[in-house]
């Protein structure tokens, strides 16, 4: 609660400049939103940045509250802040903060960047947390639970469009870094990127969009648990497990090259809203198995009334390395032999902790039935496989079938 009386005192504060200086805008925007879980195993979290809500209904997992102040500063520079309030695993108040940036355009073609900005990966980069600006209650889970927990980085961006007829043509280079805590399936931890190089291209029409991304990051992380089995794979004499030195290297998070690919699809002609992206990511951190992931979204507009369904699916390319037993086992005593063993299951479950693969069906239906704002209901059936359950923050330990629902009512609105 403290997160939104903080943000009703900057609101005040953004508003009150917004008032007394001529160039500056305040706008704002959020969500007010209920969500039954009726899984007594598998925690929702729209991200990891954020909280997970537990069987039963809860408000934290959607309710978010989002104030922005832009500043033109001359004719070609202005400024942006944008604060997002919302139940983060951190309690930094800095991390609210989603961008402060110093933007200078010389023309209608080019723009540079410079400060905090949103990291251009996917679609819904710069709406991402505006659920006013699309029709489901949030963004589609498989696609954009990890990578949209990274949201944002501190460096710069420069960006060209040219009108090529009646086309518009975007291509934008950013580089940067970033940290954050994130809240992973059964144990948070912090997780940074340096050397952060992305690209992206779109090319739009008056009903339709098509864009590509691509983007690689030097990244690193640490947690409690990953550090205990690291101390315990070093502390194993070499000639009782020879492999174990390796393993250590093998599961230490230490910038580790990651690289990541999209494309995505959008038709929008009034009445039929097409949606599509697809995502590839691959990383030299051997914990984290290459994964693909995507989403098909078909709406149809009647009114003030649109009526959506959702396909969506994540999965691994490759299976979690098996990890062969020492060969010394079966000639320790049988203290050591007990403990050596329990150090290999860790470090197996260690390589599966992160596996992925589930589908979701999602109906919904979005009624404007004001300016500025809509009310939602939708309705979400995962079907997740035995070891497959990492977008969710798990009660016990992974390695079964789960079938979770989630029903969501959801107010959104901008002012």
């Amino acid at each position: 609660m403290h997160k939104f009386v903080t943000a009703g005192l900057i609101g005040l504060m953004f508003a009150g400049w917004a008032h007394a200086e001529t160039g500056v805008r305040f706008s704002g925007f959020g969500s007010l939103g209920a969500i039954y879980n009726d899984s007594d195993n598998l925690g929702f979290h729209r991200d990891y940045t954020m909280d997970a809500v537990g069987q039963g209904w809860s408000t934290a997992g959607d309710t978010l509250l989002g104030l922005q102040l832009n500043a033109e500063m001359s004719g070609s520079f202005d400024a942006v802040a944008q604060m997002v309030f919302k139940d983060r695993v951190s309690n930094r108040v800095s991390d609210n903060l989603e961008w402060l940036f110093l933007r200078y355009r010389p023309n209608n073609n080019w723009a540079f960047r410079a400060g905090r900005l949103g990291l251009d990966l996917y679609m819904l980069t710069e709406y991402r947390d505006v659920g006013y600006a699309y029709s489901w209650v949030r963004p589609i889970p498989e696609f954009y639970n990890l990578i949209s927990s990274i949201s944002r980085y501190e460096g710069a961006d420069v960006t060209y469009r040219r009108d090529i007829g009646e086309l518009n043509f975007e291509a934008k280079a950013a580089f940067g870094e970033t940290d954050m805590d994130l809240q992973g399936p059964e144990q948070g931890g912090l997780f940074a990127l340096d050397n952060i190089m992305a690209l992206t291209l779109s090319l739009s029409g008056n009903d339709w969009l098509v864009r590509a991304a691509a983007a690689q990051a030097d990244t690193s992380g640490t947690n409690a648990d990953t550090d205990m089995l690291l101390d315990a794979l070093r502390a194993v004499p070499t000639a009782v497990w020879p492999q174990a030195g390796l393993l250590a290297q093998d599961i230490a998070f230490d910038d580790k090259l990651s690289r990541y690919y999209a494309l995505g699809f959008q038709y929008d002609d009034g009445q039929w809203i097409v949606k599509s992206e697809l995502g590839y990511t691959e990383s030299e951190w051997r914990l984290l198995q290459p994964y693909a992931s995507g989403y098909l979204s078909i709406g149809r507009r009647f009114d003030d009334l649109t009526l959506y369904g959702v396909f969506a699916r994540v999965e691994n390319t490759k299976e979690a390395p098996r990890i062969e037993l020492p060969e010394s086992l079966p000639y320790l005593p049988e203290p050591e032999k007990a403990a050596l063993l329990a150090l290999h299951q860790a470090a197996q479950y260690s390589y599966e902790v992160s596996t992925l693969a589930q589908s979701t069906y999602s109906l919904g239906l979005r009624w404007d039935f004001y300016e500025d704002m809509a009310l939602k209901l939708q309705w979400d059936h995962s079907e997740i496989d035995p070891k497959g359950s990492s977008l969710w923050v798990r009660s016990h330990p992974m390695g079964h079938d789960d079938r979770v629902n989630l029903f969501s009512v959801n107010l959104s609105f901008t002012f």
